[in-house]
């Protein structure tokens, strides 16, 4: 990979393949692939976990048509919210898109905040290690017992970065993760980051970052943005299609506290203020991940403050 300068920073890397540029939502990565792609051939495989569904664009921050028709993307709308989209998943597309994009001699380009994507990308995920069959089939009991969804709920609170990434009515994946979490000890999320699958490109992971003032400005200000371009019509046309608010991308910060707000349980402002705080908490978590997991560079993009 040639030098490339980010910011303030010269990323070096001449053995990477390909470039990750990770960290929370709002940080400004849609403003730096577009700065890239002025110096470099790129095409961008969206690392974002909703951003491969159909009938999302404003709640999931999808890049506007006119950057889609200037810079090839790989991963966007390809979905419908019915169906459940997963780390697994993620990383043997992704794999095999970079792959091609190496091929046709262009830099391939992740971008996305989903930590456990990104790691599932690098490093695999695996599927034989910490079973017990006694253990999985207490869990089995419990799930014919009707309690998915309160095991589902706590697992978002042992592991909200695992959890998010499927449906509570995943039942295989919702007992492995229990099973994992009693046989070895550790939250899905951090024994998936000990797969032995690593990919054969080698990647260059950076972390986007600011002010944590500014960024929770940043996203204070794309949550008005976004109800702006229409995001609580983008809902109800959701439902008009017959998606339920019950369906796993559905639950995603933005749309479920809208989900809520057309149901009569918060006015206006309530909904926006939790939109705003949620998305705030999520930010946070996602920094905390990448602190805690594998990274080479961590950038501060300064004080813009344009979303």
């Amino acid at each position: 990979m040639k030098p490339i300068k980010i910011h303030n920073q010269i990323l070096d890397t001449p053995s990477s393949d390909y470039l990750i540029l990770a960290g929370p939502t709002a940080v400004g990565k849609t403003a730096t692939v577009m700065s890239l792609a002025e110096e470099h051939d790129i095409e961008v495989v969206s690392g974002d976990s909703r951003q491969i569904y159909k009938y999302m664009d404003i709640g999931t921050a999808t890049p506007e048509a006119e950057l889609l028709e200037r810079l090839p993307h790989h991963l966007l709308n390809e979905l419908t919210p019915d169906v459940v989209w997963n780390a697994a998943d993620f990383y043997q597309r992704a794999r095999q898109i970079i792959c091609e994009i190496v091929d046709r001699g262009n830099l391939p380009v992740v971008v996305g905040g989903a930590g456990m994507y990104l790691d599932a990308l690098r490093f695999g995920l695996f599927e034989e290690q910490h079973k017990d069959p006694a253990i999985r089939q207490k869990y089995q009991d419990k799930v014919d017992a009707g309690e998915a969804e309160p095991l589902w709920n706590q697992l978002m609170e042992l592991d909200p970065d695992y959890a998010s990434t499927f449906h509570f009515n995943n039942f295989k994946k919702l007992m492995r993760a229990f099973e994992i979490y009693e046989t070895s000890g550790l939250i899905p999320s951090k024994a998936f980051s000990n797969s032995s699958d690593p990919f054969e490109k080698k990647g260059t992971l950076v972390v986007l970052d600011r002010d944590r003032k500014i960024l929770y400005n940043r996203i204070n200000q794309r949550v008005l943005t976004m109800l702006d371009l229409g995001l609580v019509d983008e809902c109800q046309a959701l439902l008009d299609r017959g998606y339920t608010p019950d369906l796993y991308p559905m639950k995603t910060i933005g749309y479920k506290e809208v989900y809520a707000f057309l149901a009569g349980k918060s006015n206006q402002a309530e909904m926006i203020a939790s939109i705003q705080q949620n998305t705030r908490n999520f930010a946070k978590r996602q920094l905390t991940w990448f602190r805690n997991h594998p990274y080479d560079y961590w950038i501060d993009l300064g004080v813009d403050s344009t979303v």
